[in-house]
């Protein structure tokens, strides 16, 4: 038994001295994810409400893609297709509030067997939490006292360090988690906070001269947009009239949802984007590392008379993302590739020189990151499952969809049989629907095919929202996708 023992450790020992070898003089990675961002809003985009000198600077100083997307504008799919590089009908994050299983194979796993320190800080959400126990409204779920507690291991999708919660929306005194189910309390605004521990995470990899993989996720500008939730100051900076999209049908504004707290909260994560440029440029790290900075979906703020996300409109669809390696990337250049959340896996670990599981659906667009051209998609295939974002019901509040987007067009099914089509370079706020066909007659047709081959493609056989409750157990957890039954890792 001792030598076994023994064994183990000397194989686990060889194996982590050859993975840091292997990823000496490699890059490292900081990606960084605000939430419900639009891509409107950063001043580089022609943002008109508030000023964001640093995304302004770290889109001078690396690339810009302006056909980034949300292909599906919720949560907890976004982050399963970022960590998972898979399909949503793959991976089985289809809606929020579950335990998305892990394959072993996911991004941080790939990163840490390639001798990378991985973390994760901030909001989490491929976890059950609060919702575990039922797949109804109105049905008490059975959450334990710390509910939003992400164990280590599996569910933690390879990230070893770890200062993150599942999902909570108390931005002034904000909670965290480390390796027990100790609720930590962070000592400032959530942001900030994160931010600082962000700092503290790659100062420590930088003494120890690992590459790190680290993912920064502030909950914030999410709703609730109320002033207790925005940091002190920062509601000041936003002008009392602002500008509204022309598409606007509704303006919603009052103290329990007042937009300006969006922009002040916005603020605020461009201020701390300054904070970790200056970081990483006082420490020597800005040479050698990949920056991201993009968010999970936008918001439609009354845009089509709707507020929220899970609809196909540009202002939930479009989202903003900037690529900065100093030396690698272009300085100040664009690229209308389009990039999807599934993406972001296959072209990080490429431009990190990391082979990239089988398993992965996403592109390498890390050519297109460089400047170069490269192998892109004729359209990417968007969708949402459900129509409540917590629970698989149908004909509720977002009714389901399916749709394509390419770089000139935006097509949409919706589950009752209506189609909507846009040209978003003719008609940037989709104004004007194209669906009849009789003027586009070749254009709907090579969409109406192009979407069935892609829904064939990903098994999605568009079923209502009610049908994916066959995937999970009551306690959220997911026992099958597209593919057949799940076998969880322990």
């Amino acid at each position: 038994m001792d030598q076994a023992i023994s064994r183990r450790t000397f194989l686990g020992a060889a194996s982590a001295t050859a993975a840091a070898g292997m990823a000496e003089g490699r890059p490292n990675v900081l990606y960084f994810f605000a939430d419900q961002v639009r891509a409107c809003e950063p001043g580089y985009a022609g943002g008109k409400n508030i000023p964001t000198p640093n995304l302004d600077r770290l889109a001078s100083q690396g690339v810009v893609f302006t056909n980034a997307i949300s292909s599906c504008p919720l949560c907890t799919p976004y982050r399963a297709m970022v960590q998972t590089g898979r399909w949503p009908t793959f991976s089985g994050g289809v809606l929020n509030w579950i335990n998305v299983p892990s394959t072993g194979q996911s991004m941080a796993d790939t990163f840490a067997r390639a001798g990378y320190d991985t973390g994760f800080i901030g909001k989490w959400h491929l976890a059950a939490g609060a919702r575990a126990g039922t797949l109804e409204r109105g049905k008490p779920p059975k959450p334990g006292p710390e509910s939003e507690f992400v164990p280590p291991g599996p569910m933690r999708m390879g990230y070893r360090y770890w200062a993150a919660y599942n999902f909570h929306a108390n931005f002034a005194k904000p909670f965290y988690y480390r390796d027990t189910p100790q609720r930590l309390y962070m000592p400032g605004y959530e942001t900030d906070s994160e931010t600082d521990m962000a700092m503290e995470f790659m100062e420590s990899c930088r003494q120890k001269k690992v590459p790190f993989l680290l993912t920064v996720a502030p909950h914030p500008p999410h709703p609730p947009w109320r002033p207790e939730q925005v940091p002190q100051g920062y509601l000041e900076r936003v002008p009392k009239d602002l500008y509204w999209r022309p598409n606007v049908k509704r303006r919603r504004e009052g103290r329990n949802a007042d937009p300006r707290c969006y922009y002040a909260m916005l603020s605020n994560v461009d201020d701390n984007v300054g904070r970790l440029m200056k970081f990483l440029d006082q420490t020597g790290l800005a040479e050698n590392t990949i920056v991201v900075f993009t968010t999970d979906h936008g918001e439609m703020f009354g845009s089509h008379g709707q507020y929220n996300k899970m609809v196909p409109y540009a202002e939930a669809v479009d989202i903003p993302l900037i690529m900065r390696w100093p030396g690698r990337t272009r300085a100040g250049s664009k690229c209308d590739a389009l990039y999807t959340p599934m993406d972001h896996f296959p072209t990080l670990a490429s431009l990190c020189g990391i082979e990239v599981p089988d398993i992965v659906n996403g592109m390498k667009l890390s050519e297109q990151a460089l400047g170069r051209k490269g192998k892109e998609r004729d359209g990417a295939l968007m969708m949402n499952f459900v129509s409540h974002w917590d629970y698989p019901e149908t004909n509720t509040e977002w009714p389901e969809w399916r749709g394509i987007r390419t770089k000139q067009h935006t097509y949409v099914k919706w589950l009752n049989g209506a189609e909507e089509l846009y040209d978003n370079q003719a008609d940037p706020y989709q104004s004007r629907n194209l669906f009849d066909g009789r003027r586009t007659p070749e254009v709907m047709s090579k969409l109406r095919s192009r979407l069935r081959e892609l829904l064939e493609e990903t098994r999605d056989d568009f079923s209502p929202g009610t049908a994916y409750a066959q995937w999970l157990t009551p306690d959220r957890d997911v026992i099958r996708t597209a593919l057949g039954p799940v076998e969880r890792r322990q």
